[in-house]
Formats: structure tokens, C-alpha cells, sequence
């Protein structure tokens, strides 16, 4: 019944845009070595008098209002003879035209397109990538429409990758609505392109920056068995059009979902061994999770979108907290990393949550609320103000997928849960907060309101013990390296003394840029952006401050000599112990055949999965099994 419905819609869909005309895009390249972009919309005016259009602020995954309108240049419009109609500024994102009667307006404005991030656009001589909230202007209307877009190569690009439809021209490609059209980046150039079938469906990986130390084609085979994994833990894939993986080498690390792709930024050494494929494939990993987890089963207000305003949500720790669970898991069950590589993570994910004193004062819920506001806008004190809905939703992931094993003896995991909510939820309206507990709930058989009250929705401490017991684990703090001296005159060093600033040494000036709640710097009166000078009177030098708190044990008194705004203090610190950051995970001792059954059944034998051989397939794929079913329009 849903999937004859999505149909229905999907086509009602279609034939409304279809009465409707489109609005059509020329993308030309003529200043590219200036990072210019020229753009010319062909935007009908149904016999309006006056049209408005728009520019997004912001670009969905993304949650910051960027204010792509500041990347115009120069804009004017002309009716189709050439003659100049009248355009007015009417905010910072939105311009009135005059139509003087005419049934078409040509828009043309010049963007600079500098932003080589997974995010904006970047024009430059030998290539182009482009967001569609960073490019394209619409008209602010609401009518049901298809766009065209139509790029004119300069000599030397060689084509077109985009998850935009194609047409038989080369560069013409088609999108069926405003969504579509923002949700499909275009690189255009001579990149690296390989690609492989996954369940009968075209996957694309599309690389710039390569720079002949890129080995594209080891990827992409590494890669498809990453793609085969998580089809496997969803049962199918949602579309059949192909899917690209755009990977833009070279601009740091980091990723953006999209429906039909994602566009993810790396190191161009990524592919040059082992852990560097399994590096890069981690970030593949998230971000092709989101395929389902994000762009199809989603919050609501998180589509459709409006792209002039903030949308808010309490759920991004379900959007992200669940996908950074899924990334690291999903590697383990597809044999890239090994059961100790796997348990050293999650040890890992227990000391970055423990080194946040924000785990104290905010819950993933008002974090995922207040994303807006704080995640994309770090200061001195995110550090103690903002919890991330990242590794912090992640750490809570990994306890909730261990709560409903535990309370379903076994029989359900947080696998099932997210099956279930895209069967449930992954159409028109999505869920709420309360919709994806209460389905928790019910998957588990057990209430878990009180389990999210606790850990989702109220800033604390979590207690990891039912997680621990559950799989026969436990987390201990190594014992010190220091060992008494080969003569037996020395006993052990102490632990090393902690003050709790973060310290930044750049030209020989060694500068505090955070402080940490309740740390013996924040006790003593430490402040972000003082420049540490002394200790006890004895100058530090910027790059030794490390070496130098070396020398003090947890519970010296010491006297620090700053400096703020060119003014010279003393302040008397006791320095202190560092919270434990080094904690690992080991299978106890006395652990029993019941909780070692469970361990496996999480994330298999120890040490038996054998590593993806780097070489082409010789079996053939399985069969593709039946799609799962796909909200409209996707």
C-alpha cells in the first residue's frame, strides 16, 4: 500500500511540474582562472508583472546559515530581446523584477566561486565543483517545477559527473524539482572515475586532486565491499540511478550527505597503504550510511527544506550519532579492521566523551537543537558548552544498542530498530524525537524512556556498566610506563600533573585557547587567549610547556605568569590529576561462555576476519535483492 502511494505521489508530483515550465540554467567558465562562475537562468513569469528569486542560506547537513548571496557579484536581468528590465534588492537573498510583460526573464549573475569545502563552490582553470545551494538562484513562488541545467566546458574538461539526470547531450542534465537540483553536486574537469555494480546498481567514484599519487581503482574495489556491507544491513538500496562518491583530495577531512552522492574531502595519501583506505573508507562509511539514515529516514523539518531559514530538530544524535556508531561497526563486520582494532575504537569513543566537560552541561538533544547556534560556531569555551552529537551520539548509540540486546535477552539490537524506523518513517513526513524512542521501545519490548531521559535528553554522567557486563568487557587505565630504575636507586615516576588549559605555541608565543570547566586552570583563574610566560618564575619556552609540566606532580603549587592584554599576573594554581584518556577495552578474565557468545554475535571472532585482499573480485556479485522501499521523491 505505501510503495502504490509513493508512486502516486511521485507521479502527481511530476505531472504538476510538468504543467508548469522550467526554469533553465547556462553554467559558463569564461573567468575560471579567476574563480568566477557566470550563471544565466531563463525564469518564466506565467504573466506575473513582477517576479521575485532567491539564493539559499544554507545547504541541508550543513546547519549554519552561510550566506551564499554574499558570493554574487555583479546580477541583471533582460527580457529575451536583451533589453534591461528593472531589479531591486529587496533582502540579502532576494531580488524584485520588473517583467515589463515579457513571458521570460534572463538572469544573469556572476558568482565567485571559491570555497573548496564539501559545502560551497569552487571554480578554477582546470575544473569545477558546484553545490546547488551555492549556485543556484530560483524563483521564490512555490510552484511545482523541473529545472534544466546546461554547462559550456572550456577547452581541455572532459566531462560531466553529477547525480542530476542525464539527457542525450553531454553536459545538458535535468532535475525534477528544487530539491533534487540542490541535492546533486556537479564536478566538472578531467577527474579519476571508477566504478563498480553493487546489488545491479552503478556506484561512481569520482576523485580531483589526485595529483598521480591517487590510486583510484584500489579504492573503488575496497570501497564496493564497504557498499555490499551496508546493503546487506538494510536488506536493499532505495534508488537505482547511480550513486557518486565525489572525493575532492587535498581540502582536509570531512563530508556531506546527499540522496544520490556524497561529496567528501581527504588526503590524497589516503590510498598509499592499508590504514589510509581505512581511514578514507570510514568517512565513506558514514556518509554512505546516511544514504538511508539521514536523506530518506529522517527528523521532521529536515525536508522538505526551506532553504531561507533555520529548521530545527532534537534528533541530529539519531542522524549522526547513530551514523558514527554504524561507520566504525560496519567496517568491522566487512573485515577491514579487527576485533582488538574495533574494541581499541570504542575505548577510544569512552575517553573523547570523558575528556568533554560539556557531557556535564548539555544533552544531545539540546546540542542537536542548538546546532544552529553552536556546533558550527566554536569558541573558547565549546569545549566546555557544546556536547558533540557526533562522538558523543555515537558513545550513546553503542550503550542503547546495548540496552535493547540486554533487555531483549539477546533477541533485538539497535539493527532492528533502525530497519523498523525506515520502514515506518523514511516517507513524506519523517519522525519525532518521541516517535524514534517509542519505536525503540516497542523493537525492544521494554519502555526506554527513562533510558533516553538519562543519556539523550539530560546532561551527566553515563554509566557504562550495563554495556561492560552485558559482552564480559571491561575499561582499565593502563598502569604507568615509568618503571623503577635497572639499579633499584629510583622508584617510578609520578603521574605527570595536569593544568587543563589548551595551549596553542605559534612563533614563540604559547597562548591559551581553552580552558576546561572544573580543571585546576579554571579553578585558578586561567582565561582563554592569555599568553603563558613563567612558571615559578622560570621562563617557558612556548614549544616546552609540555616537557616543563613534566617536571610537577598532581598536587604541586605553582605560581603561572601570564600575560592578558599586555598586563603581566600571577596565579597561584594546584596542579592536578588528568582524567583518565588512555582507558582501554579487554575481554575480562572471568567473562563467561554466555557473555563471550555475545560478544561475537556483536562483532564476531577475535582475530578471524581476514583483511579485503586489494585485488579485483573473482566471484561474481549476489543477485541485487529487492529495493527497499524509497520515500518520494528520491
Amino acid at each position: 500500500m505505501f510503495r502504490r502511494l509513493t508512486l502516486f505521489v511521485v507521479a502527481a508530483s511530476a505531472a504538476l511540474a510538468a504543467e508548469v515550465a522550467p526554469i533553465e540554467y547556462t553554467l559558463r567558465f569564461t573567468d575560471a582562472t579567476s574563480n568566477y562562475l557566470d550563471v544565466e537562468a531563463v525564469l518564466p513569469t506565467e504573466g506575473r508583472a513582477e517576479i521575485t528569486v532567491f539564493m539559499p542560506v544554507w545547504t541541508p547537513g550543513s546547519y549554519l546559515v552561510r550566506e551564499y548571496a554574499r558570493n554574487i557579484v555583479s546580477i541583471a536581468a533582460q527580457d529575451p530581446a536583451g533589453a534591461a528590465l528593472a531589479l531591486e534588492k529587496t533582502t540579502k537573498n532576494r531580488w524584485k523584477v520588473a517583467t515589463g510583460g515579457a513571458d521570460r526573464v534572463h538572469l544573469k549573475y556572476r558568482l565567485f566561486a571559491r570555497e573548496m569545502n564539501v559545502r560551497g563552490s569552487w571554480v578554477e582553470a582546470d575544473f569545477a565543483v558546484l553545490k546547488g545551494a551555492a549556485t543556484f538562484v530560483n524563483l521564490a513562488d512555490d510552484a511545482a517545477r523541473s529545472f534544466v541545467v546546461r554547462l559550456v566546458l572550456p577547452a581541455g574538461w572532459a566531462t560531466c559527473q553529477t547525480p542530476l539526470r542525464p539527457t542525450a547531450e553531454r553536459t545538458v542534465f535535468t532535475a525534477d524539482s528544487f530539491d533534487h537540483l540542490l541535492d546533486s553536486p556537479i564536478v566538472a574537469g578531467s577527474p579519476l572515475v571508477d566504478s563498480f555494480e553493487v546489488a545491479g546498481v552503478k556506484h561512481v567514484l569520482v576523485t580531483l586532486g589526485g595529483d598521480g599519487v591517487w590510486d583510484n581503482a584500489r579504492v573503488a574495489r575496497n570501497l564496493a565491499r564497504l557498499v555490499e556491507e551496508q546493503v546487506k544491513f538494510w536488506g536493499g538500496l532505495p534508488y537505482r540511478e547511480p550513486y557518486y562518491f565525489i572525493n575532492l583530495l587535498g581540502i582536509g577531512r570531512g563530508g556531506l550527505e546527499h540522496s544520490h552522492s556524497t561529496v567528501m574531502g581527504a588526503d590524497r595519501w589516503n590510498s598509499r597503504n592499508r590504514s589510509g583506505i581505512n581511514s578514507w573508507l570510514s568517512l565513506a562509511s558514514h556518509e554512505f550510511f546516511h544514504v538511508w539514515n539521514g536523506k530518506r529516514l529522517r527528523p521532521v523539518g529536515l525536508g522538505p527544506f526551506d532553504y531561507e531559514h533555520e529548521t530545527y530538530t532534537h534528533s541530529l544524535w539519531v542522524v549522526e550519532g547513530v551514523t558514527s556508531y554504524y561507520q566504525h561497526l560496519l567496517l568491522r563486520r566487512a573485515g577491514f579492521v579487527t576485533r582488538d582494532d574495533y574494541l581499541s575504537t570504542v575505548a577510544g569513543a569512552f575517553n573523547d566523551v570523558q575528556r568533554s566537560p560539556a557531557r556535564l552541561m548539555q544533552s544531545l538533544s539540546a546540542a542537536s537543537f542548538d546546532t544552529w547556534i553552536k556546533a558550527y560556531r566554536p569558541d573558547e569555551n565549546s569545549v566546555n558548552a557544546h556536547f558533540s552529537y557526533y562522538s558523543g551520539g555515537a558513545l550513546a548509540m553503542l550503550l542503547l544498542d546495548a540496552e535493547v540486546r540486554r533487555v531483549s535477552d539477546g533477541a533485538k539490537s539497535l539493527d532492528d530498530v533502525m530497519r523498523a524506523a525506515y520502514a515506518r518513517y523514511s516517507g513524506e513526513r519523517g519522525y519525532t524525537e518521541a516517535e524514534f524512542i517509542a519505536l525503540t521501545s516497542e523493537v525492544a519490548g521494554r519502555d526506554l524512556a527513562d533510558w533516553f531521559r538519562r543519556t539523550v535528553q539530560n546532561p551527566g554522567e553515563w554509566d557504562p556498566q550495563p554495556f561492560l557486563d552485558w559482552y564480559g568487557l571491561a575499561l582499565v587505565t593502563p598502569p604507568p610506563d615509568n618503571k623503577i630504575a635497572p639499579n633499584g636507586l629510583e622508584p617510578p615516576d609520578p603521574p605527570r600533573a595536569w593544568l587543563g588549559a589548551d595551549t596553542r605555541a605559534e612563533q614563540g608565543v604559547l597562548s591559551v585557547t581553552a580552558v576546561r570547566a572544573g580543571s585546576p586552570a579554571a579553578m585558578a583563574g586561567v582565561l582563554a587567549q592569555d599568553e603563558i610566560l613563567a612558571i615559578d618564575d622560570y621562563r617557558v619556552a612556548a614549544e616546552r610547556f609540555t616537557q616543563r609540566l613534566g617536571a610537577y606532580k598532581p598536587g604541586d603549587n605553582v605560581v603561572l605568569l601570564v600575560a592578558r592584554r599586555e598586563k603581566l599576573i600571577r596565579l597561584p594554581v594546584t596542579l592536578g590529576a588528568e582524567p583518565p584518556t588512555n582507558r582501554r577495552l579487554e575481554i575480562r578474565k572471568d567473562a563467561t561462555a554466555e557473555q563471550k557468545a555475545r560478544l561475537k554475535a556483536w562483532i564476531g571472532e577475535d582475530k578471524s576476519i581476514a583483511l579485503v585482499p586489494l585485488i579485483p573480485r573473482s566471484e561474481p556479485l549476489p543477485p541485487p535483492p529487492e529495493p527497499l522501499q524509497a520515500p518520494a521523491g528520491s
